[in-house]
């Protein structure tokens, strides 16, 4: 099926008059991290943890509707994949099983990969929640 001559499917100024909309879906504060390399200091210092704040920002927290699970070692393991969206600004982040943390909405999150976002001011990161790591407070 052919449009119509001169007709744009997407008007200008369509993505700036939506991106309130979007920016609004991002409702929960959260931060990125990066475990420091190498070992802790001794005598370890109170309330060290080894860690580096490198952003903060707000997030959309979205979990994909797939589970991941894999038995190396023969030890069970249960993950989940969540999608977690914020505003473009986010420095260089590592990625993968030594990949940078994301604590938002009272969850840590490793970073899995970096994508572009869904739309031009978003950044999308992959990220897993490994439920059989998680430790009580």
């Amino acid at each position: 099926m052919v449009g119509l001559p001169n007709a744009k499917v997407i008007p200008d100024g369509w993505a700036g008059h939506h991106r309130p909309v979007a920016e609004a879906t991002m409702t929960e504060q959260g931060g990125i991290y990066r475990i420091t390399a190498g070992p802790p200091p001794y005598p370890k210092p109170e309330g060290w943890t080894g860690e580096t704040l490198l952003h903060e920002a707000l997030f959309r927290v979205q979990q994909l509707n797939r589970e991941g699970g894999g038995t190396p070692g023969e030890q069970p393991t249960r993950e989940r994949q969540y999608l977690l969206t914020t505003k473009i600004g986010v420095p260089k982040l590592q990625t993968g099983e030594r990949g940078d943390l994301v604590r938002v909405a009272g969850r840590e999150f490793r970073v899995q990969q970096v994508l572009f976002g869904s739309l031009l001011w978003e950044i999308d990161l992959l990220c897993t929640d490994n439920l059989t790591q998680q430790n009580p407070v």
